[in-house]
Parts: C-alpha cells; structure tokens; sequence
C-alpha cells in the first residue's frame, strides 16, 4: 500500500483544490497544537516526514511503523529531529514523555483507534496538547459518488495526470475504519478533553476534522 498510494505523489498532487484542503488541514494542525520552542514535539505516524518538517517549534519526533518511510524522513529533515519505528497502539515511550503530540491521517488505518488514542493519552503531559485530524470518509465518499455522475470528478481531482492512485472509496481499500465526528468523538479516552473541532475546508464541507485535546490526567511525578 505505500508503494500504490505514493505519499510523495499526493503531496504534490496535480488538483489545486486536493492541494487547498492539505494545506489548510496542516495549517490547523500546527496553529491548534501551537508548540513552543521547548516543547518535545511528537508525531504519531510521521510517514516520510512531509508535515514534520513544516513544525512551526519544539524539538520534532517522528515514530512509524514503516521503516522505509522513516528512512525517507530521516533524509527529508537532514539529521534535524528523532525517528523511532513502532506501533500506535503501543507507543515506546514512557508516560507523560511528550508536551505535544499530533497524528494525522492515520487512525483510519490501525487496527484499534481507540487504543491508539488511549496510548496518546498515556504518553502525552498533564495540562499538554493532542492533535488528531481524520478523513470524513462518508461524506468524501459521497462526493465522489455524485461528482462521477456529473462527470465532474475527472476536471476537479485531475484524474489520469498523477501517479498517485485515486481510489473510488478510500474505505474499500487501505481505510481500516469509516470516520465521522461523531465516531472519532466517541473514541476520545477520558484522559483527554476535547477543546476544539475544526471543519477542513470548510464548515460547511467538512472534508476533514482536525480535533485537539488537552490532557486532564492525575499528576505524574
């Protein structure tokens, strides 16, 4: 699946408007999670580095499960920033290791969002911040649907003119889960607390949610 869906096509992507709604989605990322200089700054499937480069503060970490994307990282950030291969699900770090922590796009692709959830909860600081930004699958989905139909799906994405592979529904294929709000809310552990929801692009085209959570756990010592 990573060699099908080349994350460095997508990033790149022909459609102006595929490359509006990644760009928006990133700026909320990072203005939501708003890292200081001093903050230890983790990204939880960094992929091939794309948005751990573009962190606007903080001491960035990357972890993924696929050591070939970590090594395009390592290269993409040029020895500045940490890389760990591991799993979502059971993080390698100890509690309360990280004052930020972000994951995006990925939830849909685990196993267990929940226990992913629930590891960021652990591994992130009391009073520190989690990001997470998920696909609207149902209504992208529908989208496609309906533009297919109209014939205008080809002109908006630029089908045919990439190489990254645009499929009819993302949940057929690699999207383990079918997120909507209410769905990624319901899976939020009571470690975190939900302070903000973002709509990308648009709050009336919520093509993407952007969530961010403040940590409410006990004190650590």
């Amino acid at each position: 699946m990573v060699e099908k869906y080349d994350l460095e096509e997508f990033h790149n992507h022909p459609s102006p408007f595929v490359r509006y709604v990644e760009h928006k989605r990133i700026r909320r990322i990072f203005a939501l999670l708003a890292p200081r200089a001093d903050h230890r700054v983790l990204e939880i499937g960094c992929g091939a580095g794309h948005l751990l480069a573009q962190v606007p503060s903080g001491r960035p970490f990357g972890m993924d499960l696929a050591h070939t994307l970590l090594a395009k990282a390592a290269r993409r950030l040029g020895g500045y920033g940490g890389f760990v291969q591991g799993d979502a699900e059971h993080l390698p770090f100890r509690d309360g290791a990280w004052d930020r922590i972000y994951c995006s796009e990925v939830l849909e692709h685990v196993p267990s969002p929940a226990a992913a959830l629930a590891e960021m909860s652990r591994v992130v600081e009391r009073r520190g911040v989690t990001v997470v930004s998920v696909p609207n699958e149902r209504l992208i989905n529908a989208l496609k649907t309906a533009l297919r139909k109209t014939g205008l799906y080809r002109a908006l994405l630029r089908e045919g003119t990439s190489k990254y592979a645009m499929p009819d529904r993302m949940d057929d294929e690699w999207h383990l889960h079918t997120f909507d709000l209410a769905t990624l809310l319901a899976l939020i552990p009571s470690g975190l607390r939900v302070t903000h929801v973002e709509r990308v692009p648009f709050r009336w085209l919520p093509l993407r949610y952007v969530v961010r959570c403040e940590a409410v756990g006990v004190v650590r010592p």
